[in-house]
């Protein structure tokens, strides 16, 4: 029945057809209707807006504004897809207005590429040779070709305007009288004078390379005007370029296409030609690619004079890949506090565990310490696996899509705030974003960078977090105004990463943010009643009072894995509350107090005969969870063990359910007991250690062992027992 629907569904989604004769054709194929294939008109997949005061222009306006201009410059994104067939629209817009008479002028051409250009255009050449001779971009023909083979049709001249490569490393190698040197059409390479950019440019570019600063040699001189650097070289022989252009063209207008950098604010660039030519009448036009252009919105300080932000979809080969983009979803848990009032507003925890945990390991660590108080919203890390241990978890960010990780997750907490906020009893006035390890770095970045999440952000420990100083900070000067009211920055930090997060800190507080810098305790017995009271204070709550018993206990960690330190936590959370000043300390093997009495982390049978003690095998039809016992395990422990196949407390639950028990070796060995359940058509199974949470070495030789079924089984696997047993 299953295969019949799937197939009947199958049908109803594939294309209709039409028959013309013995030949059929899809619907979508008919004359006159665009192919499946075709990217959607242009008009709907931009939303163009006056940069200035945000209103939103119809693409005919936009193009009679800008056709009254002397220079236009396109400000893109170099390899997105949308991006450039606006700036081609644009292009073939201003030929038609100004009857031909455009000069394009384009960043992706050297000025020593320009005679090559020029036989292109003009047929002296084909086009491979044309291709190798100006050593064009790799996405030349998906990104820059259109517009170039526009302007051959049209006869329009195009102007190589960047500063060459060549000459550049002559400068790098041969010093600033390289320049001096040049003669004939080698001085034509470079601008004849270089002009200084304006220092507010200098923070823009020294705050965007800000993590490589050091690397690239930043100068020790605030006032140094650095015109032999890269970006000034660059600015200055584009902003000639198209002061030279509409010089030998009069009449014509100049349509400069460049990255977004150079032409925002009116700046670098488009400064370099006004420090030329005055007078020019010059419109900046901002490609911004965003995932939907109806609901993007402007903030902060003006930066074009035109914003069309255009639909991402697609984009050039970059660093050999090409990419699509595509929804999708963030998820996240979340817990509201019983019995609330009519009315009634309660504080919101969101919350990121480090990497590894889930989820739901967030809500289970903080519902029972706070979850009667404040509602809970722990987020799901996108990128789920099972981890060496075999448990479930999450990884926030990878290194080499830092950016685009934190930037998705940053516009994800902002949609999860909003739509809590408009649909729950949460007060907005105590809302906290917090998290551990890797994901205390998320929070990190979202609490600087958001403009939206007015919250008080606390990240404990961060984790792998070099890649932060590769993102720009949020410039008060470009920001709206406020922009930093009602949210505030407190790292609690390692000591060993102490110097690290101070020099962040002194950044963000030099850009308005409230931020400081907090060392976590070292105490092992203060770590989570601390961490619990400062977020106890964030959110509006009382502080408890924490005193450690006279007779210190604590839980040493089985296993050095995530999953181990948040059993660990759970059981140590369980055991305190039997007492309201007890606290006990979770610390790492070789741990050493004589003040201290050490809880055994011990998985006794008789403790599994009780209801809901032993986990059930997921699946709709339940299945077999099977113990394996430690090879160091008494006999006495053993019989104990075995006996609950015999009283299974599992099928006492569910009769499709059972438990079968495992051990190292012999006949009940792993392997064995799968192949006996294969057997009997048992396929479904979840494989547990007997343990409180078994270290990694030991879960991969149980995958080992299994691993001969895993193609004919559906295997399932949990780290231990701890999980059931840590929070009772």
């Amino acid at each position: 029945m299953l295969l019949l629907i799937l197939a009947l569904t199958v049908l109803s989604c594939q294309a209709p057809t039409e028959t013309n004769g013995d030949t059929a054709r899809p619907a979508h194929a008919r004359e006159g209707s665009a192919p499946g294939w075709a990217a959607p008109p242009l008009q709907r997949a931009v939303s163009v807006r006056d940069g200035h005061d945000g209103k939103e222009l119809s693409w005919s306006q936009l193009m009679r504004e800008l056709a009254t201009a002397e220079a236009v410059f396109l400000g893109e994104t170099h390899i997105d897809e949308t991006t450039h067939r606006v700036e081609l629209a644009v292009y073939e817009a201003m030929l038609e207005a100004r009857r031909g008479k455009v000069v394009l002028a384009m960043e992706m051409f050297e000025r020593d590429a320009q005679a090559s250009l020029d036989d292109y255009l003009n047929g002296r050449i084909d086009e491979s040779e044309f291709i190798h001779s100006a050593r064009v971009w790799g996405n030349y023909a998906t990104a820059y070709r259109p517009m170039i083979e526009s302007a051959k049709a049209a006869g329009a001249p195009v102007v190589a305007s960047n500063f060459p490569l060549s000459l550049r490393r002559r400068l790098a190698m041969e010093g600033e009288e390289v320049l001096q040197q040049l003669e004939g059409e080698q001085a034509r390479l470079a601008p004849a004078q270089l002009l200084p950019n304006a220092p507010a440019y200098w923070r823009r570019v020294d705050n965007a390379v800000r993590g490589h600063l050091g690397m690239m040699g930043g100068p020790s001189d605030p006032d140094d005007p650095r015109l032999t650097a890269t970006q000034s070289l660059w600015d200055n022989s584009m902003g000639e370029a198209c002061a030279d252009a509409l010089r030998d063209h009069p009449g014509h207008q100049v349509v400069h296409v460049n990255g977004g950098f150079h032409s925002e604010y009116w700046d670098g660039t488009v400064r370099q030609l006004l420090l030329r030519r005055p007078q020019t009448e010059v419109k900046t036009v901002a490609i911004v690619p965003v995932s939907d252009p109806t609901l993007a919105t402007l903030d902060g300080a003006p930066f074009a004079d035109y914003v069309v932000f255009a639909k991402a979809l697609a984009t050039d080969v970059n660093e050999g890949k090409h990419s699509v983009y595509v929804q999708r979803q963030l998820k996240y848990q979340l817990h509201l506090p019983e019995g609330l009032a009519a009315g009634q507003r309660v504080p919101l925890l969101m919350w990121l565990s480090d990497g590894g945990l889930s989820a739901q390991d967030g809500l289970d660590l903080w519902r029972l310490r706070l979850g009667r108080e404040v509602a809970i919203l722990a987020v799901e890390p996108p990128y789920l696996a099972l981890q060496e241990d075999q448990s479930l978890g999450g990884g926030w960010y990878w290194p080499d899509s830092f950016a685009a990780d934190v930037g998705f997750l940053q516009d994800g907490l902002e949609k999860m705030w909003g739509y809590v906020l408009r649909n729950f009893p949460v007060d907005p006035a105590r809302v906290v974003l917090a998290g551990e390890g890797s994901g205390a770095t998320v929070v990190a970045v979202a609490a600087l960078r958001s403009g939206e999440l007015k919250v008080d952000g606390l990240p404990f420990a961060p984790r792998h977090f070099l890649k932060i100083k590769d993102l720009p900070l949020p410039l008060a000067e470009f920001r709206p105004q406020g922009w930093a009211e009602g949210k505030s920055l407190y790292v609690y930090a390692r000591s060993e990463d102490q110097g690290w997060w101070q020099d962040e800190i002194d950044a963000y507080q030099g850009i308005g943010l409230e931020s400081n810098l907090r060392l976590m305790p070292s105490d092992p017995w203060s770590a989570d009643p601390e961490q619990e009271n400062v977020l106890r204070s964030a959110l509006g709550l009382t502080v408890r009072p924490f005193t450690a018993d006279p007779q210190r206990r604590h839980l040493v960690l089985p296993a050095a894995t995530p999953r181990a330190r948040q059993w660990a936590r759970l059981r140590a959370q369980a055991i305190a509350r039997t007492s309201a000043s007890s606290v006990v300390a979770v610390v790492a093997p070789g741990f050493s107090d004589p003040r201290s009495t050490e809880i055994a982390l011990q998985i006794d049978a008789a403790d599994l005969a009780e209801d809901h003690a032993l986990p059930a095998c997921p699946g709709p039809f339940g299945g077999t969870t099977v113990l394996v016992l430690p090879a160091d395990v008494s006999d006495s422990d053993r019989a104990a063990f075995l006996a609950l196949e015999e009283d299974d407390p599992l099928t006492r639950r569910n009769r499709f359910l059972r438990v079968r028990v495992a051990t190292a070796d012999g006949e009940r060995a792993l392997a064995a007991v799968l192949a006996k359940l294969e057997s009997e058509g048992r396929k479904n199974v979840l494989i547990v250690p007997a343990v409180f949470c078994a270290a990694n070495d030991t879960m991969r030789a149980l995958r080992d062992q299994a691993a001969a079924f895993a193609e004919r089984m559906t295997l399932h696997w949990s780290a231990g027992l701890g999980g059931q047993l840590g929070s009772d």
